[in-house]
């Protein structure tokens, strides 16, 4: 089941951050606090130190998605006999309002987030995971993330995303049926992302 909505602040810039995506926030987003509002999620919590942006890096874009997590049936590496789930992608949308209003792209196997609104508009991300912290033992993991230039649009200014404040999202209880490999299954999250720059 889907979280009706979350919201947080990013106290750090809350003066200097607008709906129309200032990017002008000059405080050190290693010192980011996030304080949600809603109850419902319980994310209201200091960013770990694991997860923060190195210095010299700004936010500039918050956005919330609510969509899935893949899983596939492999056999595991470790046991050829059993089968295993294997997080294979996500498939979410972008909004930038918590109640999951106003669209501004996708995200999708890469990880790679495609923009079609917003300062990124008509540009794609590709991160590869650096970090990853469990805050909720019901939910994935909270991710640093850092873009590969390589794979991301042509002149790509997004340099590190953060996945935070997840819900949901968790691999299916263990399979029993040896018959059932390369079965997969979609499993609901929600979660915040944020992108940064370079100062």
């Amino acid at each position: 089941m889907f979280i009706a909505g979350f919201s947080f602040i990013i106290t750090s810039c809350r003066k200097e951050q607008n709906s129309d995506f200032n990017s002008n926030q000059k405080e050190d987003p290693t010192q980011t606090t996030l304080a949600n509002a809603s109850a419902v999620t319980g994310c209201n919590v200091i960013i770990p130190d694991s997860l923060k942006v190195p210095a010299g890096n700004k936010l500039v874009l918050q956005t919330y998605a609510k969509g899935v997590q893949i899983y596939q049936l492999k056999r595991s590496t470790t046991n050829p006999d059993a089968l295993v789930w294997v997080n294979i992608a996500p498939s979410a949308t972008l909004y930038a309002k918590p109640d999951f209003m106003n669209q501004l792209g996708t995200h999708y196997a890469g990880p790679s987030w495609q923009f079609t609104k917003g300062p990124f508009k008509d540009q794609k991300v590709v991160g590869i995971k650096m970090k990853a912290s469990t805050q909720d033992p019901t939910a994935v993991p909270w991710l640093l993330l850092k873009a590969v230039d390589s794979l991301s649009s042509a002149g790509n200014k997004i340099t590190y995303i953060q996945r935070l404040c997840t819900t949901g999202g968790l691999a299916p209880a263990p399979p029993v049926a040896a018959d059932e490999e390369g079965r997969t299954d979609s499993i609901p999250y929600t979660a915040a992302y944020l992108f940064y720059t370079r100062y």
